[in-house]
């Protein structure tokens, strides 16, 4: 049985993501250090057009982590307009091994090329050889067709790259042991509240595959993503009230980028896992910890770079490595 199952008359506690993150940390670390030489651990490239200071704060994070781990870290300013020359420079650097962009670049500006949005244009332009974020096309198809590995160049077999926060999220729930070992998320109901393609779509979707029914909200709309009969995560409309589908939820994530937002408490049940990935606090903390055995979870962040050097590492393993030179014949 999960944990939020068990642990009924226990009190309410706050989780810190460090705990979580520090097992693939040390991971991460010992993989480098017994494969690389200093120089030359792959390299990750974070490339900042904006003026965000949560994105820099986050370049930031991820800098000192990488340095921890022993993998390279090198971020790069430019202007928005010189984004995309910016990114086939990197795609075409035999030195660089992950490129990430710093979102949102452009926000809501429709496409000046192709696509929804601009920002969307530029998540296309980075190689799925490098695409460490997993946000281009190809890796976002996989992860709506629940395809786990694509093959290289050579025919083998390298595991999808998934959306970072999306991920840290599926990582937190496997710590706090709601996924089950054996019927993964069979079974369980749980709410994202907003959409957006970086976080909100891929998470419901992802939860989706492993079992979940997930309700997705967004600010005039929801739907449930669930299973379909071929086994992947798809979109249904759905005439549930949002009231009550917090209630019927066992877990809870919000990622509402707006400083005023609250998730209303009184249709939070006891037991529920609450994880904010906003940068704002999506809820009256003092009021969530009031209510019995809630686990709530208010950052992501280092769990976001754990993955993120983690995905690094597999698209270094699957795409750069050199095979190992054949036996000279005798």
């Amino acid at each position: 049985r999960s944990k939020i199952d068990t642990m009924a008359a226990k009190e309410s506690y706050i989780l810190d993501a460090n705990l979580v993150a520090k097992a693939y940390f040390d991971q991460i670390s010992k993989q480098v250090k017994s494969s690389f030489a200093t120089d030359k651990a792959p390299k990750l490239v974070g490339v900042l057009a904006n003026q965000d200071p949560f994105a820099k704060m986050y370049a930031k994070w991820t800098k000192k982590a990488c340095e921890k781990t022993g993998l390279r870290y090198e971020t790069i300013e430019c202007k928005r307009t010189e984004l995309e020359d910016k990114v086939y420079e990197l795609n075409d650097d035999d030195d660089v091994h992950g490129i990430m962009v710093y979102y949102p670049v452009f926000g809501t500006l429709p496409s000046f090329m192709a696509g929804v949005s601009m920002d969307s244009y530029i998540s296309n332009c980075v190689s799925i050889e490098k695409d460490v974020e997993g946000m281009c096309f190809t890796y976002i198809q996989a992860l709506y067709k629940n395809t786990r590995a694509l093959k290289n160049s050579t025919g083998e077999s390298v595991k999808s790259i998934l959306p970072c926060t999306p991920l840290a999220c599926v990582k937190i729930l496997e710590y706090l042991k709601v996924y089950d070992s054996k019927d993964r998320l069979q079974g369980k109901t749980i709410t994202v509240i907003n959409r957006s393609q970086i976080v909100g779509h891929p998470l419901a979707a992802m939860l989706a595959n492993d079992g979940a029914e997930v309700y997705s909200k967004d600010i005039d709309s929801m739907f449930l993503f669930k299973k379909d009969s071929k086994g992947r995560g798809r979109l249904f409309e759905t005439q549930a009230n949002f009231e009550d589908v917090l209630e019927r939820s066992q877990v809870v994530i919000s990622g509402v980028p707006a400083k005023g937002y609250k998730v209303p408490l009184k249709h939070i049940k006891p037991g529920t896992v609450f994880i904010n990935v906003s940068s704002h606090e999506n809820v009256d903390k003092e009021g969530l910890l009031k209510i019995p055995n809630v686990t709530y979870v208010p950052k992501v962040g280092k769990v976001t770079v754990a993955m993120l050097q983690r995905n690094l590492l597999r698209l270094y393993m699957g795409y750069a490595k050199k095979p190992a030179s054949a036996p000279a014949k005798q």
